[in-house]
């Protein structure tokens, strides 16, 4: 009989979500979580595929922890690396599931990350001591802080990307699903609401967009704010960037995936927009309300990618402000349309350019941060020493404040990953 458990997660907040999902799904049915997996009768390995190197991490688990120790352990793999999709028909592709056995003959079941809610029927756990749990979607670390899901999947088709393969096209939650779920989080407490997606702001149903559901979050009773993650630019309207920069319940942050400052480089991408078009986005935030910050994400070294391509890109984060990067260096992802260009950018000349735009974003970053110093901020106190901003920065407390409190906090210190606060 099944009695402990034990999660490992890697990847993005999606995957984030997925995790406290499956943890809260399993105390529902008297599970309990430890901390070790050597501890565990189930562990559970959520799984990211976005390049090889996180598929690798999995592998390299394996071999670390050794493993005929898992003999009598029941291990599950999902997330990402758990099923591919057949682009035309969003069918599963079976072979590769057999690839999968045979590369990680220590994994005991294989689960699409979309039949989670099945988990405990196909380990044949025990209901009788059903426990009720309406934190299906919170974060099991902090009850302020809630990831919620409002879809799944993606249809973009980004040409390096195999998220359309590894989660399927897009699926869009429908409203009074993700409603009744913030609802909730709100009653018990909650503070700070992230909506994730893999293009959280194609967001639809019924004829209604990602404003038209902030706007009824938003109405809902109480203090707390709203965050969301990670934004297409394609997508991007008008009508998003008032409503943020406007309206006081939204964090004055945004993540807007770039991926590339050069217009040839985003059409090989097939990203669907210009290099105007997301620094027109950027201007109009900045020109709404001066001090949001924008975060974004790049890939240096794809196929092709020239030294005039790549300055294009140092340009558009110097123009935009950008004050974090998430930088990746391109990695062919077999099923992905890039997977057969030629990967004809060197290691260390992709290396180099990660190098160059971690020393500008760290150089506007701490520019950014010692300019607050002297100032107050807006901040949730998620543990008694710890905090987020108005503006999305990560605060150490100099001294103790209530949890789940929104504060008022003066900035006297800094440094490239946050801010000090008293």
């Amino acid at each position: 009989m099944l009695k402990t458990f034990y999660i490992k997660t890697y990847g993005c907040a999606m995957n984030i979500a997925d995790s406290n999902t499956i943890h809260n799904l399993l105390k529902t049915h008297s599970l309990r979580e430890v901390s070790s997996w050597k501890d565990a009768d189930l562990i559970i390995l959520l799984t990211c595929s976005i390049r090889q190197q996180a598929e690798d991490k999995v592998a390299g688990w394996g071999i670390k922890v050794k493993e005929e120790i898992f003999k009598d352990k029941i291990v599950v793999l999902t997330g990402c690396m758990a099923q591919r999709y057949n682009r035309d028909s969003d069918l599963v592709v079976r072979e590769y599931e057999k690839t999968l056995q045979k590369r990680f003959p220590w994994i005991t079941h294989l689960l699409n990350i979309q039949n989670i809610e099945q988990l405990p029927n196909i380990l044949g756990i025990e209901n009788n001591d059903l426990v009720q749990n309406e934190s299906i979607n919170y974060d099991r670390n902090n009850k302020y802080q809630g990831l919620f899901s409002i879809s799944h999947g993606c249809s973009n088709f980004c040409s390096y990307c195999i998220v359309p393969y590894t989660r399927g096209k897009l699926r869009n939650i429908p409203k009074k699903e993700i409603l009744k779920d913030v609802t909730n989080f709100i009653n018990n407490e909650g503070k700070l609401i992230t909506l994730l997606g893999q293009n959280v702001n194609s967001w639809e149903d019924n004829g209604e967009n990602i404003v038209d559901l902030l706007k009824e979050i938003e109405q809902i009773e109480g203090e707390f704010w709203i965050n969301f993650i990670s934004s297409h630019p394609k997508d991007f309207s008008d009508e998003l960037i008032d409503l943020i920069t406007t309206h006081d319940k939204f964090l004055k942050h945004c993540h807007i995936a770039a991926q590339s400052g050069s217009n040839r480089i985003l059409k090989l991408m097939n990203r669907k927009y210009s290099r105007d078009k997301f620094i027109d986005i950027c201007k109009k935030i900045k020109t709404s309300c001066p001090n949001f910050r924008i975060t974004t994400d790049v890939i240096v070294g794809f196929p092709s990618e020239t030294e005039a391509d790549f300055n294009d890109s140092i340009s558009l984060i110097k123009e935009c402000k950008v004050e974090m990067v998430y930088i990746g260096k391109f990695s062919p992802r077999g099923g992905s349309v890039a997977y057969d260009m030629n990967d004809d950018v060197e290691f260390n000349i992709k290396k180099n350019r990660e190098e160059v735009i971690r020393k500008l974003v760290n150089k506007v970053r701490e520019k950014e941060h010692r300019e607050l110093i002297g100032k107050s901020l807006p901040v949730l106190v998620i543990t008694k020493n710890k905090g987020i901003t108005y503006y999305n920065h990560e605060v150490l407390l100099e001294k103790e404040y209530e949890e789940g409190s929104i504060q008022n906090i003066k900035i006297n210190g800094c440094s490239k990953s946050g801010l000090v606060g008293i």
